[in-house]
């Protein structure tokens, strides 16, 4: 485990003072995470703010804001009990962490058991080593997603599916069930929890929208925003982007997730025990469901491009063909610009055709959160637009 040099010096360890301890700090979830807890509830609730990753992530690339409270850890393996618990062992001040947020995630890629065994392992292990370092725990959230509604088995037999998602919907049934790595980490909590002094919640993001800054496989905002960018480059300013998933996607309904609301959802669960806590679960989306067809072309329009509708003959490439396709120039596209290397190279653009591509209705109700009353709502195109900002700032895109 190695400390990220140190990230920024000077810190408060006062006893009584909330320290949040953070899984997963270089992800998506896991970076807004910290960016929150600078902020919310007030700008001084948290006196420590401590962040766990297994790739080392230096300030340059975290773009974290210079708060003397933020450390960074590097080299955590969760996959290794023994070695997880001496890593945290090792981290100043452990014993005085209150409060912990789990973002971590692992095996992408890997078959449905794959993902339950390496994801429920990474939890247990986290949780197994918290319990023991950190004797002041007060709370515990989870993160995890729209897979808990069987999103990946829409129209399989046994699936009950009827938007909008809501928090009390059951599991899905078996044989299904057990594919959804996320039900086994919150029995993971769940069992844990009993009558201990600390309690927990799972938060339910849809996609999540946002900047991450050592690159995510399942980060739609990024997968959009190098195609939209290298498109123009390759086709010219102005040129018509055509939605290429046809008519049924261009309107189905769906929600997303800005990062940044969701970190703040977690900072807000995890300081509101009483109203949050027992195992309880919350759907974390920006507002009010839309389609493509309302989103697709005020994206294009930010990149100069101009978006349309699924009505070209031939249809369009999709995403990942036409990136493919161009995979030549890439190299050329990112020295003329400056850009970050490796960026294009660790965007998932199969993801991004997947998510486009769903047909059917999927949005996520948002009253659960509302009535536990963290209210907060904005325009889905505005957490894209702030992404895009932080990925210019992070020479993702031009």
């Amino acid at each position: 485990m190695e400390a990220t040099a140190p990230l920024f010096p000077s810190r408060s360890n006062e006893v009584g003072a909330l320290i949040a301890l953070v899984f997963g700090a270089s992800g998506i979830t896991g970076h807004a995470i910290l960016q929150a807890l600078l902020t919310s509830p007030s700008t001084t609730a948290f006196s420590r703010v401590i962040g766990l990753t297994n790739r080392p992530l230096s300030a340059s690339i975290a773009q974290l804001p210079a708060d003397p409270r933020i450390d960074l850890y590097s080299g955590i393996d969760l996959l290794s009990r023994e070695s997880s618990l001496l890593q945290l062992q090792h981290v100043p001040g452990i014993d005085l962490v209150t409060h912990v947020f789990y973002a971590a995630y692992g095996g992408h890629g890997g078959s449905f058991e794959d993902l339950k065994k390496v994801n429920s392992e990474m939890l247990t292990n986290a949780v197994g080593g918290v319990e023991i370092c950190c004797p002041k725990l007060q709370f515990i959230t989870l993160n995890t997603g729209g897979k808990a509604y069987g999103v990946e088995f829409h129209g399989q037999d046994g699936i009950v599916y009827e938007p909008p998602l809501l928090e009390s919907t059951p599991r899905i049934p078996s044989p299904h069930a057990e594919n959804v790595f996320y039900y086994a980490q919150h029995d993971i909590l769940s069992v844990a929890s009993q009558g201990k002094a600390w309690s927990f919640c799972e938060i339910r993001p849809d996609v999540i929208v946002g900047f991450v800054p050592n690159n995510n496989a399942m980060n739609m905002a990024q997968s959009l925003a190098l195609y939209f960018s290298l498109y123009r480059e390759l086709e010219g300013e102005r040129s018509e982007v055509v939605f290429p998933y046809g008519a049924e996607a261009w309107e189905a309904l769906h929600t997303d997730s800005s990062s940044d609301l969701l970190g703040r959802m977690h900072v807000h669960c995890a300081t509101s025990p009483q109203t949050c806590g027992n195992g309880s679960i919350f759907n974390c989306v920006d507002g009010p469901p839309f389609a493509w067809s309302a989103l697709w072309p005020r994206l294009t329009a930010y990149f100069g491009l101009k978006g349309t509708g699924p009505n070209a003959s031939p249809k369009p490439k999709a995403i990942e063909s036409y990136m493919l396709e161009h995979h030549a120039q890439w190299p050329d596209f990112v020295r003329k610009h400056g850009l970050r290397e490796g960026a294009l190279e660790a965007t998932g653009w199969k993801f991004a055709d997947d998510v486009c591509g769903i047909t059917f209705r999927r949005d996520m109700s948002s009253e659960a959160r509302k009535g536990v009353g963290h209210t907060e709502e904005r325009d889905v195109f505005e957490g894209y637009e702030r992404a895009f900002r932080e990925m210019r700032k992070g020479r993702i895109i031009p």
